[in-house]
């Protein structure tokens, strides 16, 4: 089975149905204008970073908790991604836009699960 995401080596659970996506796509910054408008403004046209959103409905505390760990640090973090382009894993720097925390439940199988964990990831330096 092949992974779709890997964090500073810690390989998570595949995400099913529309729970993981990795696309390429231009570097903007945002900008306040004026009037107050916040607009995106494309640097480049060349210029490109990897964006990632996962999800998980249930993990096991092994896996969720070294997870949180590395997300919530604060700096940087080495991850190897699927992209949707149908190539293999790419590895880079990226940094955290985003974190669902998740919440703590017993499934049906009385065993103590986390639900719900989510984040998205921006590569870190654009690439070419």
């Amino acid at each position: 089975m092949t992974n779709q995401i890997v964090l500073n080596g810690l390989p998570l659970p595949q995400a099913s149905f529309d729970r993981y996506a990795c696309r390429e796509e231009s570097l903007t910054r945002q900008l306040d204008m004026i009037s107050g408008r916040r607009v995106l403004e494309r640097i480049g046209r060349k210029w490109k970073v990897w964006r990632v959103r996962w999800a998980c409905d249930y993990l096991e505390d092994e896996i969720c908790r070294p997870a949180l760990e590395i997300l919530r640090s604060g700096g940087p973090l080495t991850a190897s991604v699927l992209p949707d382009n149908g190539g293999g894993m790419v590895t880079a720097s990226f940094v955290v836009e985003s974190v669902t925390d998740p919440t703590f439940l017993i499934d049906d199988d009385d065993r103590p699960v986390w639900h719900g964990l989510g984040f998205t990831l921006r590569e870190e330096r654009p690439h070419a």
